[in-house]
């Protein structure tokens, strides 16, 4: 992906000829496929049709809290797709434990690389035994609370309460990790209806309401690597105690998202080519 990140305050982003631009940068549309917009900025539905037309997709963030809309260029197509996706709900435990497997087994590859080591063999076996997708669930829960009681021992005290926390978050640490899984989650999202899919048709994850349970799906294939992209945010100081503010939970206020902001797009980069082979192999399940 070509990801280009608008994030200063009340910027006005406009078209023209070919190009995207705002204050003194311009980016010509052959150099972006994806837009993420931050900080209230302005721009015209005109522009956005354009930038649309020229197949480039915009991610829209809420300056604050972690809200977002997705503006895409990909039109409805792939029908048979979409039936092979509904088809495969016959066989979802089996897609099921793919996910959850990959999950556990990359999670406790990424421990093991920080020192703190896991067997995975008794959580494997019980996947492979299982028969129900609550089963998976239950297995999936489990483990997470193991993972979380080691993986915060590598991060600041100074940054968390030792365990993971969400809607809302309630500490620094917990705040930049839900921060990161929903802008990936939003990628993914992208990606998937780009290919056809219909990202509320899912294998592991209940649909509910507007979400995206597919890209919930895949998500849990990359976790991993968002959790330890964190681990690095706080050893290179990219943000301090006062990057975050308290508002009903805690969050990343602008002086922060900004400063992780060109980190953020090296961590989209280096996931890019990674979710599309994991869309790739879905599809080859289905």
């Amino acid at each position: 992906m070509k990801i280009a990140i608008i994030d200063k305050k009340d910027v006005a982003v406009f078209v023209e000829n070919s190009t995207i631009k705002f204050d003194d940068i311009k980016l010509p549309f052959k150099l972006v496929d994806t837009l993420l917009i931050a900080n209230n900025a302005k721009i015209n539905t005109k522009d956005i049709i354009k930038i649309n037309q020229n197949n480039i997709n915009i991610v829209l963030f809420n300056a604050i809290t972690n809200q977002s809309s997705i503006i895409t260029s990909a039109n409805p197509k792939n029908a048979q797709l979409k039936l092979q996706q509904y088809q495969a709900l016959d066989k979802k435990i089996t897609i099921a434990k793919y996910i959850v497997s990959q999950k556990i087994q990359r999670h406790i590859h990424q421990l093991k690389c920080n020192k703190i080591i896991i067997d995975e063999t008794d959580y494997l076996t019980k996947i492979e035994q299982a028969e129900h997708i609550e089963t998976l669930l239950g297995i999936e829960g489990s483990f997470a609370r193991a993972y979380f009681e080691h993986y915060f021992t590598l991060l600041p005290k100074k940054f968390h309460k030792s365990k993971r926390t969400k809607r809302p978050p309630l500490d620094p640490a917990n705040a930049l990790l839900s921060y990161f899984y929903y802008v990936v989650h939003n990628i993914i999202t992208l990606k998937l209806l780009t290919y056809g899919f219909e990202t509320s048709i899912s294998y592991l994850h209940v649909p509910f309401r507007d979400h995206d349970a597919l890209s919930s799906d895949l998500l849990e294939l990359f976790r991993d690597q968002i959790n330890q992209f964190v681990i690095l945010v706080f050893q290179e100081d990219i943000v301090s105690i006062n990057s975050f503010q308290k508002r009903g939970g805690v969050y990343l206020n602008y002086e922060g998202k900004k400063a992780l902001h060109p980190h953020l797009k090296d961590l989209l980069d280096g996931l890019s080519h990674k979710i599309d082979t994991e869309i790739a192999n879905l599809r080859s399940m289905l």
